[in-house]
């Protein structure tokens, strides 16, 4: 019997000691403080905690000013100390200040918690960590230096602290949870730095002297409450408030039946927003916003109907919970993440359709959503789901998924829940063109016949639209006029459009029949080509029709004379040349510029026959050229 009781106190005595927070405790500048081994491997490190088994049980050890070594001597080893516990300090009502050592990287939620005596806390550069709750009413702390090193302020951190008049947030800082300055009511003012993006709800809600915030333009969400009953916010005129680009929220009464137009560019419509607005009937929210709230809309029950808009990348945590009237949603391509309870308790819900993009839905988004019918989603891969994603949701209703997808549906998560999985078919949509007299091919079939053609192959829905267009005739009454020194190309033909090639290559694409060549040399011949367009129908190539650039109006040049005689003539006539210091050559032109003969004048000859018998009657061209002579003659043959 005795052996027995003796097992009973030992297994008392080893649950009570079991059961204490700490692990040791030591004695530093007089304070006995006591630790919990983090490691116990090289580093050594510990965490300043509590007395006894529950934070209640001494919540007067520590008192005064307390200051907290960098490190500890236990069973021959030192420990570093790197963090200040969860409630370490909570309810320390005779604590006046806590000295922190440089060594402390982390203070854990509710360290310091209802420390009412509280004035002054010295936090070292080393920390980064500062957890929820963990100066929550500290009322008498009338000053806090946030350290530059901190990247993690955790949720109502120094709610109600109400001796704190300023604050310097540093610039590490991209978020400000919730509630982590509500009730300072000694705050006058605050400036955000330009490193936070993101205010969360009742930040700095009732803080009822805070007049003055500065908000910088980093800042893309902006929760509905942040700043609910302060001056500033008081100070609003009713209806929609903005900063920045964000609609941060409705204040005052809604009227009855009433519609709401967000300005264009607003990006972002803030949580709470038009939080329990239950007279809104219907909303028109821009092709700008990108985030909806949490509680944005939530219990707006008037709201029937809204339409996502397309460039919608996030919806946060209920925004349209409650909204009784709601009777189906359609989430754009563009949303990804769908936070919990998003569209819970909205009893008229009938249909659901999720975008392609969408990668997670958290959980209770469909929650008590009695009347869902059902569901589709186009996402390829099924979103994410959670336990209580669907709960109450209707098992055996259709879910529409795409068709190559259903067993990855029927497989994952929470969607395998589901009985009734719909393929939905993949459109295939193919439009294309073809000249008369041609034929396309798909799937081992000839079409040659305009018209839509609708045919399934495995999952796909195949839609092919043929168009077939007639061949336009080859261009003819092709003419070339040299005029101002360029060549005017016009012709006559039924297409849409022309291609003109000069010297067999591409020179234009016009729509009308005529072209106009600019870029031309004098005394170069060029042979052009011409052929017809409708869309991909395409004619023969034309006749090829040449012209030789002469620029017969050019002015004499230099100082030689000549002279064409007879002129007109029946044929033979004789050209005298004067003042020749070097060979020139002399060119022939018929009625349309073709060169019909070349000679040759060489230095102290001034003679030359021309003999054109045999030749058309008309008028002619007689060229002079070399180095420094270009002079034309223009003869008559009758």
């Amino acid at each position: 019997m005795k052996k027995e009781l003796l097992v009973l106190v030992a297994i008392i005595f080893a649950i009570n000691f079991s059961s204490k927070a700490e692990d040791f405790s030591a004695v530093y500048n007089g304070d006995t403080i006591y630790y919990n081994i983090t490691s116990s491997i090289s580093p050594l490190t510990v965490s300043v905690t509590y007395r006894g088994s529950d934070d209640n049980d001494y919540y007067y050890e520590y008192m005064g000013s307390v200051s907290i070594p960098d490190s500890v001597l236990y069973n021959g080893n030192f420990y570093k100390v790197t963090s200040i516990g969860e409630y370490a300090f909570s309810r320390c009502d005779s604590l006046t200040s806590v000295t922190i050592p440089n060594s402390v990287t982390t203070i854990g939620s509710h360290a310091l918690y209802r420390c009412s005596e509280l004035l002054s806390v010295i936090i070292p550069n080393s920390v980064t960590t500062i957890g929820g709750h963990a100066f929550i009413y500290c009322g008498k702390l009338s000053s806090i230096i946030i350290p530059n090193s901190l990247t993690s302020l955790g949720e109502w951190a120094f709610g109600y602290c109400n001796g704190i008049t300023s604050i310097t947030i540093p610039n590490t800082i991209n978020i400000i949870e919730n509630s982590t300055f509500f009730g300072c009511n000694g705050l006058t003012s605050v400036t955000i730095p330009n490193s936070v993006t993101e205010i969360s709800t009742c930040a700095f809600g009732s803080c009822l002297n805070l007049a003055t915030i500065t908000i910088p333009q980093s800042v893309t969400y902006i929760a509905g409450l942040s700043f609910h009953n302060t001056p500033w916010y008081n100070s609003k005129p009713d209806g929609l408030v903005y900063i920045n680009n964000i609609l941060y929220t409705y204040k005052g009464t809604i009227p009855a039946n009433t519609t709401i137009n967000i300005q264009s560019g607003t990006t972002c419509i803030g949580g709470h927003a038009f939080y329990e607005h239950g007279e809104l009937t219907s909303i028109n929210i821009p092709n700008s916003v990108n985030t909806i709230g949490g509680l944005a809309f939530y219990n707006c029950d008037g709201l029937t109907s809204i339409s996502l808009p397309d460039s919608l990348i996030k919806i946060h945590v209920a925004a349209f919970s409650n909204c009784d009237g709601l009777t189906s949603i359609t989430i754009p391509n563009s949303v990804t993440t769908i936070i919990g309870n998003a569209f819970s308790e909205c009893s008229a819900l009938t249909s659901v359709t999720l975008g392609n993009s969408v990668t997670s839905i958290g959980p209770d988004v469909f929650y008590h959503c009695p009347g869902l019918a059902s569901i589709t989603s186009f996402a390829v891969n099924p979103p994410t789901a959670q336990l209580f994603t669907f709960t109450t949701v209707d098992r055996t209703i259709p879910v529409y998924v795409p068709c190559h997808s259903i067993t990855s549906y029927q497989s994952a998560p929470y969607w395998g829940n589901f009985t009734n999985y719909i393929g939905l078919l993949n459109l295939v949509a193919i439009d294309t063109s073809i000249s008369q007299g041609d034929t396309f091919v798909y799937n081992g079939t000839n079409y040659d016949t305009a018209g839509v053609y609708i045919f399934f192959i495995g999952c796909d829905s195949v839609v092919l639209t043929l168009n077939v267009y007639a061949i336009p005739i080859i261009p003819y009454n092709i003419n070339i006029v040299e005029n101002n020194n360029q060549f005017e190309l016009t012709w006559d033909g039924d297409g849409e459009a022309y291609e003109i090639y000069r010297d067999d290559v591409l020179f234009a694409s016009v729509s009308d029949p005529n072209c106009i060549d600019s870029n031309i040399v004098q005394g170069q011949n060029y042979c052009y080509k011409i052929k017809a367009l409708n869309k991909v129908a395409e004619s023969e190539f034309s006749e090829t029709i040449c012209k030789t650039y002469l620029g017969i109006e050019n002015i004499e040049q230099t100082n030689i004379s000549t002279k064409l005689y007879p002129n007109p003539t029946e044929g033979k006539s004789k050209l005298e040349v004067e003042g020749l210091t070097t060979e020139a050559d002399v060119f022939v032109y018929d009625m349309i510029g073709r060169v019909i003969k070349k000679h040759q004048i060489s230095i102290g000859e001034n003679e030359l026959d021309i003999d054109l018998s045999g030749y058309a009657k008309g008028v002619y061209s007689i060229r002079i050229i070399n180095d420094g002579i270009n002079q034309t003659k223009k003869l008559i043959v009758q």
